[in-house]
This record gives C-alpha cells, sequence and structure tokens, in this order.
C-alpha cells in the first residue's frame, strides 16, 4: 500500500481542480480533441476530467489502486491503468499528448520526462502544472502560522528547486512557462477535505497532523465568522510547463 492509498477518499472530497485558462492555454499549444492524451500520475482524474467532459481520448495511469478505483467510478468514459510514472506500461508513441497535475515533486522527474517522451509521438504536447496558494492569500498566511505554532517549517506545496529536468533534456522541445492566476471559491469542508489530501502535510506532521487539521480548521472557522454555509475565497497561482516531444 502506498501513502496515496489512504488518502483516496480526501482527494475525491477535495480536490478542485484547474482553471479554464490553464486548459485554453494548452489548447492554444495545440492540444486538441482529436488527440489521445495520457494522464501521469493521475490520481482520481482531477486534471483530465474536463478533458473527457470535452471528448478527448485519455488514459490516466497511477500507482494507487484505490485513487483508479475513484476515477474509473466517476470517469468510466476514459481508461484508468496501473503503473508507475517512472516505467509506464505503454508502448512507445502510444499517444498524441500527455498531462501531469500536482504529481511530479512525487516522481523521478529525469525518468518519469524519459518515459513520456517514449509514450508520445514526436511533436506530442506534454504540459505538467502545479497550483500554489499566493503568498498573500489569508489561507496561506493562516496554515504557515498554524505550522509555525507547531514548530513545523510549512510543507511545500509543489515543485522547489526549479525544474531543470524539463529545460535540460534533450527529449523535449520549445518549453515553455506560462504563469497563470486563479481567484475560485470553495466550501471550508471541501478545502478541509484538500488539506487531508496533502501527502506533503502527513509527511511533515507526522503523528502531529491531526493537531494540524484541528487548530487550521478552528482558525478558518474565526476566518469565516457564523455564515450558516462557510466558503473560502482562494488565489492561486498555476504554473504550467508546455513542450513538445522531440
Amino acid at each position: 500500500m502506498t501513502t496515496f492509498d489512504s488518502l483516496a477518499e480526501y482527494y475525491d472530497a477535495g480536490r478542485i481542480g484547474y482553471s479554464n485558462d490553464l486548459y485554453n492555454m494548452l489548447l492554444g499549444y495545440g492540444l486538441a480533441p482529436t488527440h489521445h492524451v495520457l494522464d501521469v500520475a493521475c490520481g482520481t482524474g482531477v486534471a483530465s476530467r474536463p478533458l473527457i467532459e470535452n471528448g478527448f481520448r485519455v488514459t490516466g495511469v497511477d500507482v494507487s489502486e484505490p485513487m483508479l478505483t475513484k476515477a474509473r467510478e466517476r470517469l468510466p468514459a476514459a481508461t484508468w491503468v496501473a503503473g508507475a510514472a517512472e516505467a509506464l506500461p505503454f508502448a512507445p508513441d502510444a499517444f498524441d499528448a500527455a498531462i501531469s497535475a500536482q504529481a511530479f515533486h512525487h516522481v523521478d522527474r529525469a525518468k518519469a520526462i524519459e518515459e513520456i517522451a517514449r509514450v508520445v509521438k514526436p511533436g506530442g504536447i506534454v504540459g505538467i502544472w502545479w497550483k500554489l496558494l499566493a503568498g498573500e492569500d489569508p489561507v496561506k498566511q493562516l496554515r504557515d502560522r498554524v505550522a509555525e505554532q507547531l514548530r513545523v517549517d510549512p510543507p511545500a506545496s509543489g515543485l522547489t528547486g526549479g525544474f531543470k529536468e524539463f529545460y535540460g533534456t534533450q527529449l523535449l522541445r520549445n518549453q515553455q512557462l506560462r504563469v497563470v492566476p486563479w481567484q475560485v471559491t470553495v466550501s471550508l469542508e471541501g478545502y478541509l477535505q484538500y488539506e487531508r489530501s496533502r501527502k506533503s502535510v502527513r509527511d511533515a506532521f507526522g503523528p502531529n497532523a491531526g493537531r494540524y487539521f484541528t487548530a487550521l480548521e478552528n482558525g478558518l472557522r474565526e476566518m469565516i465568522g457564523s455564515e450558516p454555509a462557510p466558503y473560502l475565497p482562494l488565489r492561486y497561482i498555476q504554473f504550467l510547463y508546455m513542450a513538445k516531444v522531440a
């Protein structure tokens, strides 16, 4: 069992996806509904759901069978396959494009890019992205204060230390980075489920993760007040890396 197996329920309930602007940038870069798209480290299918719902042919691959079970339940039109990003269980040139969202910091990045370049046709599109709460977002600032109170460094939300594997490889060409801001409103309960789905939080707080979740919920409820159906406005920054297979 992987750590992600135990987080599948939280992923399914708390992950909200990504902005329309991000997908429009992929379309502007050449992604087309006729393409067969591979979603690498797909989890429950959050990133590829907009593609599936708009008629794209999608295959998702992930190491966690409970995550794939959720994807199959929610998105039966796609194909969901067990496998690792570093050893994709597909033939060369099997796909027209590949995406991977909020996942590459959990894998061997160089090996995963090598595998993507193997299974995606030459000229095919690769899109890899993360979204992070903006530094000035009040929820982000509250998270950091709670971590400080518990004497833990705030858990990372995505890629750290640059993405040299993306820019330094000869397997990709025409590499580009787009920074896409996004403002969205989510329910308090949905956001708390998202926090519980973050592996980085579990890793950072260990046996004190429960204390973190409780303190964060108390802080968020104090921030929102006594609304009967509380919602949180969030300000995200999305980092979209796009390239084509050489």
